[in-house]
């Protein structure tokens, strides 16, 4: 199989977030601040340095040097008393004291700053922070970054050699990375201790469960994570504003005083937030802009109903239908290979599933197997450790009525499969995924006719996005917007009017605009060798620099200073900081010399 379309991959840029907390204007600080909000942090390992950072981006330049844009750098500032009413606020930003003073650039890559109350909304910037949610709750706000990055903390590395490929291509979109054995319930308020991040952890998933619907979400791994712009500002600035800029208004991550809900996690939300609209706009587009082709939001039993039902599989007058595990070539081996590998012979990544092949969450806990199944007859991924999924099963009461009822309108039974009964929306994906083929989702989509009309306005309304690309409802609630193809349609038609005039009489094509829905939201899980180690004293620091030098596959790393004792510290910070430059000597142009 050849594919003569294969494109080389745009350059991703790498944001990381990193303080030096040894710095005595950022610990006069922290402690103004904590006197100032009466509470902070306890954890004097959160501001340890190891010289993780300098060696974090060596690692990027010696491992991710063919897929590099430029590098970004998120650090604080603080304010600088100076005399004199009439003055302008100067502020003091912190940079690595192993920066040099010229041209920040290592061959074709550059290394810029940007301080905190520069790319921070102004709202939501209420002085120098110390929580690491909340610089990354404004991740959407960066300026001259690429639209897809990659995001690090300071003691994320890479291990070995990887590529564009292994976080992101255009085809498949983003990857994500999920540990599907942890998952993260609901919570709100959570019982969790307030350090840490599992109180973060489960509000997110309580944030997704109102929209999306009720349901555990896997926890994504503890490593760099792939990043696009368009999505984080959709999450950020759309959908959860207030609860990303109250999030950034906390100057400590650990509080225990949190009177407008926890922090959010963004990490744990993009990924998460893929996956559940990917899956909205495959139901939006099958039950809305497929079945409702009246435009007038009907769902009538005996023709709307009856009609789905048999496209899921279902035999007339029976009260259940069951959905075997379908066959696709999505992520078949040689068509993954063929279509995003264009520079080595093989990749170092194996996807092993796509948004183009439903819905991984139905595969997973409280489910089984636990891991979404291989559905290829060669895939990509060959470690599933389990051959076939259960049958999962659609049964006409729970799905095609509510309270014994039957439903009455489009978006209503939309509503009620996508998010009130999550796993009538899952099983349906299943069958209509089957039926669509080997590749492919044609059994989700309208009829390629079919359009919607012009809106006349020349003022665009107050709500209106329709400038923006293709997108669903970014309501925080799914019970407090309807889903009519009207009201999730209309700021585009009116916009559509506002550049074509009535010289456009077709109007808007639904199918090519629920098609740039749904890839808009496409991603790929991926599964690529990582390690996450916890170092809590100086033997273990020993053991695990052994063990680093014999793992040759390892290709991310994570190294989390959980040092109890100031006594381990000193050798501690020999052993890591010796393997550091053993495994990445060379310096990079923009470090000093000393």
């Amino acid at each position: 199989m050849g594919y003569e379309n294969r494109t080389t991959p745009e350059p991703m840029d790498i944001v990381w977030a990193w303080v030096n907390g040894s710095d005595p204007l950022h610990i006069k600080a922290l402690e103004e601040t904590q006197l100032v909000n009466g509470y902070g942090t306890p954890k004097p390992k959160l501001y340890r340095d190891h010289n993780e950072l300098k060696y974090s981006m060596r690692s990027a330049l010696a491992h991710f040097r063919n897929g590099l844009g430029s590098f970004h750098l998120l650090t604080s500032d603080n304010a600088v008393d100076i005399s004199g009413e009439d003055s302008e606020e100067l502020r003091y930003g912190q940079i690595p004291q192993w920066l040099s003073g010229s041209q920040w650039h290592d061959g074709n890559v550059s290394l810029d700053i940007q301080h905190h109350s520069q790319f921070f909304v102004p709202d939501a910037y209420s002085g120098p922070t110390f929580n690491s949610f909340a610089i990354e709750s404004q991740l959407g706000e960066l300026c001259g970054v690429s639209e897809n990055f990659i995001y690090m903390n300071d003691d994320y590395f890479f291990h070995s050699d990887v590529e564009p490929e292994d976080f992101y291509t255009h085809f498949y979109g983003p990857v994500i990375r999920f540990e599907y054995w942890l998952v993260i319930a609901p919570q709100n308020p959570s019982t969790r201790p307030p350090e840490g991040e599992w109180r973060p952890l489960e509000y997110s998933s309580h944030l997704l469960s109102k929209r999306f619907g009720t349901r555990s979400r896997p926890y994504i791994v503890h490593a760099q994570k792939a990043i696009s712009m368009p999505i984080m500002n959709e999450m950020a600035a759309g959908m959860w504003a207030e609860e990303f800029n109250a999030t950034a208004r906390r100057p400590f991550r650990d509080s225990t005083h949190v009177p407008d809900g926890d922090d959010v996690h963004p990490g744990f939300m993009f990924g998460n937030f893929l996956v559940d609209r990917a899956r909205e706009a495959l139901l939006w587009s099958w039950v809305v802009a497929h079945h409702d082709w009246d435009d007038e939001d009907a769902w009538a039993t005996e023709v709307h109903a009856y009609r789905a039902w048999s496209e899921i599989g279902g035999e007339p007058g029976a009260a259940s239908v069951s959905v075997a595990q379908p066959e696709r070539e999505t992520l078949s081996h040689d068509r993954v290979e063929d279509i995003v590998h264009s520079r080595l012979d093989h990749m170092e990544s194996e996807y092993s599933f796509s948004s183009q092949d439903g819905c991984p969450l139905e595969y997973i806990y409280p489910n089984e197997p636990g891991h979404p199944p291989g559905l290829s007859s060669d895939p990509h991924y060959t470690n599933y450790g389990y051959s076939q999924a259960a049958d999962c099963v659609v049964r006409w009461d729970k799905c095609f009525e509510k309270n014994g009822m039957p439903i009455g309108n489009a978006s209503e039974f939309f509503v009620h499969i996508a998010f009130e009964e999550v796993s009538c929306g899952d099983c349906m994906i299943r069958a209509l995924t089957s039926a669509s083929g080997p590749l492919g989702l044609s059994e989700f989509l309208p009829s390629p006719n079919r359009t919607f009309p012009l809106l006349f306005s020349i003022v665009p309304d107050q709500d209106d996005t329709g400038s923006s690309p293709p997108h669903l409802p970014l309501t925080a609630e799914y019970h407090a917007k309807d889903f009519v193809l009207d009201t999730v349609m209309a700021p585009w038609a009116r916009e559509a009017f506002r550049r074509r005039g009535w010289a456009s009489v077709e109007g808007v094509n639904i199918r090519e605009w629920t098609m740039m829905v749904i890839q808009r939201y496409r991603y790929v899980v991926g599964e690529l060798p990582f390690r996450f180690v916890s170092i809590t004293d100086a033997a273990e620091a020993r053991d695990t620099v052994k063990q680093l030098r014999e793992n040759e596959r390892l290709r991310l790393l994570c190294i989390n200073d959980d040092v109890v004792k100031e006594s381990d510290v000193p050798e501690v910070d020999r052993a890591l900081q010796g393997w550091f430059h053993e495994k990445w000597p060379t310096p990079a142009e923009w470090e000093s010399i000393t």
